[in-house]
């Protein structure tokens, strides 16, 4: 047959395959695969998966007249003449692809290929696999992001049933199962496997690119963190559409899953992840998950837990989608000094009356940049409304704040001109509020009573009808 021959020529005894859950940067990793000039990585095919078909139709068909049970029921060996069936049908395949594309080794990025690695490991017992991870947390933040109107994408639907109405808890079990089940593979198959994170791709891609292409026993390709984007590759078929809009490789969505609301986490997922968390090197997910006054590096092993800096290529985010500039979030951070101290005194005093919960508390207020860099305001309310309010400080004068109040320049720059409502941005994860007092609420008073003093609502609030409160009816400043 033409492709035994071919496919001994072209050396593709050994192709690889990689294993990761989705939204875990597995285009990103086809794009430097695909880059390296003897490597093809096509879109998804989904090719284990339709493996695992063919050997199927093969038990039926071998057994159809119920002489025994499928093999895999009676716990025997795969059929030999199965597998060598299947894998002359891939090779085939495969062996016409390559030779289209004038390459001699073929990978595979499908989705959902960890079910079926075992297979893959018997088709081709000089396969190599390369084992992609990303923080739980990060993956949950951009299936949110990538399904806005239902997780009925990426894998996800089977878990959105099982957690109706809880997203974080639904992406959460499914990075979870998809996690395990590559861990125990790589248990079973070391020799075969390299584990990779993420994270380690896109702060070190030259670094962790060498060690991908060394493993491989493929020569180093230098400059693959600009090549990747320079060479064509094939788009017509399933991958992150994303990063066809990219111009490089960036850190700028890592440390994303800080918005993430960990309460959401049900326990028993939260114990599952945080222990996957563990092994593979990551920060664990406690209940002060959110409280991070910035973006931070996931890995549990980095030497410093902010984020890096960005890439020459791309461009920071302010936590909102708009370019973070170093200097920026002071300057919002300043904006908001000035809107808080401009206030007349009888604005001041209405506030506590209205909101009697937040008298004598001190509440932050963060500008996040996306590079890690943040501002941060601390307003704390008079003792009694009969009192004056302590003015707007900064990091010099810092008093633990029952509340923390999060958000990027862009949001903030949106909420102070009216632009944005500040329950929205708060919903949508743009800004996220720390409440050791209330946490179970969105609007709490601290948020109700600064977002009044900011002037990003003026509607009135009785808190009880039956009291009255001096000069509700303010003027304006």
């Amino acid at each position: 047959m033409w492709h035994s021959a071919a496919m001994s020529d072209i050396g593709c005894r050994s192709p690889v395959f990689v294993l990761s859950a989705s939204r875990s940067g597995s285009t990103l990793l086809r794009f430097v695969l695909d880059s390296h000039p003897d490597l093809a990585c096509p879109p998804e095919t989904g090719v284990t998966a339709a493996c695992a078909g063919l050997m199927h139709s093969w038990d039926i068909l071998e057994n159809s007249r119920g002489e025994r049970a499928s093999a895999e029921a009676a716990g025997q060996a795969a059929s030999p003449l199965a597998v060598a069936a299947v894998r002359a049908t891939v090779d085939d395949i495969y062996g016409r692809y390559l030779l289209r594309r004038g390459k001699r080794r073929w990978c595979d990025k499908s989705l959902g290929s960890h079910q079926d690695a075992e297979l893959a490991a018997l088709l081709y017992p000089e396969a190599k696999f390369i084992c992609l991870y990303r923080h739980c947390m990060d993956v949950i933040a951009s299936g949110v992001e990538a399904c806005p109107w239902g997780l009925y994408r990426f894998g996800f639907d089977r878990f959105a049933a099982q957690n109706p109405g809880n997203s974080v808890a639904a992406i959460g079990s499914y990075w979870l199962a998809a996690a395990r089940s590559i861990l125990a593979f790589e248990e079973r198959h070391p020799d075969a496997c390299h584990r990779v994170r993420y994270e380690d791709l896109v702060t070190a891609p030259e670094e962790t690119a060498a060690g991908i292409f060394s493993f491989l026993g493929e020569a180093p390709v230098p400059d693959i963190r600009e090549m990747c984007f320079q060479v064509p590759h094939e788009g017509n078929g399933p991958g992150d559409e994303e990063i066809w809009f990219t111009g490089g490789i960036t850190a700028d969505s890592m440390g994303g899953g800080v918005r993430v609301p960990a309460a959401a986490l049900v326990p028993e997922v939260r114990q599952g992840v945080n222990d996957v968390l563990a092994r593979l090197g990551y920060r664990t997910v406690g209940d002060e998950w959110n409280a991070l006054a910035r973006r931070v590096d996931v890995r549990a092993d980095a030497t410093d837990h902010r984020r890096p800096e960005r890439g020459a290529s791309g461009h920071d985010r302010a936590g909102d989608g708009e370019p973070g500039r170093p200097e920026e979030s002071g300057r919002v951070a300043r904006s908001i000094t000035d809107r808080l101290t401009s206030l007349p005194g009888h604005e001041l005093r209405t506030a506590s009356a209205v909101w009697p919960a937040v008298a004598g508390r001190t509440v932050a207020i963060v500008v996040e940049d996306a590079d890690g860099d943040h501002a941060e305001v601390q307003w704390s309310f008079p003792a009694s409304p009969g009192t004056a309010a302590c003015p707007a400080h900064g990091n010099e004068d810092r008093v633990r704040p029952v509340c923390t109040i999060i958000a990027g320049p862009g949001t903030w720059r949106a909420l102070l001109s009216g632009r944005a409502n500040l329950v929205t941005e708060m919903t949508a994860g743009r800004l996220r509020c720390v409440n050791r007092r209330d946490g179970h609420r969105i609007r709490s008073d601290e948020v109700h009573a600064i977002g009044w003093l900011l002037g990003l609502t003026r509607v009135p609030l009785i808190r009880d009808p039956a009291a009255r409160v001096p000069e509700l009816a303010v003027r304006d400043a």
